[in-house]
């Protein structure tokens, strides 16, 4: 039986997994005015109590795919379930603020090469995982 090397593939899981971690805990435990600095300043206006709220709870969805992202780190090829859904993850929140960009006055707020740039690099980081990533067949069960 043939085993992959998923070296690299462990490492970058790793690392997103604690980064999430730290950022879910930084969500649901910071107060108004750091998330007003996280956010980059907006206006006062547009920071109301049910953003902070459901920015509370995706805080919670972050430790979620903190505790996926361990999984894979731990045994990528037998978790490429966990591995692929990442990668369409990282598809997805690369569209969504795009989407945003074209639908709502989003200008004002961030400028437009911020949004692409970030959406750039969740599709290159989703390519890298692609790339990296073992293949279906390879665990093999026996």
């Amino acid at each position: 039986m043939v085993i992959p090397d998923v070296r690299g593939l462990r490492i970058i899981s790793g690392i997103f997994s604690v980064l999430t971690a730290i950022a879910g805990f930084v969500i649901i435990f910071s107060s108004s005015p750091l998330i007003i600095r996280l956010l980059l300043r907006p206006p006062e206006s547009e920071v109301s109590t049910l953003l902070l709220v459901a920015l509370k709870e995706m805080g919670g969805l972050f430790l979620m795919l903190s505790v996926l992202l361990f999984f894979a780190y731990r045994n990528p090829v037998r978790n490429v379930a966990l591995v692929n859904t990442f990668i369409v993850g990282l598809c997805i929140l690369a569209f969504t603020p795009l989407w945003s960009l074209y639908t709502l006055d989003m200008r004002h707020l961030y400028p437009a090469y911020l949004i692409w740039g970030r959406s750039l690099v969740r599709l290159a980081l989703a390519v890298l995982l692609f790339y990296l990533r073992p293949r279906e067949g390879a665990g093999g069960q026996s």
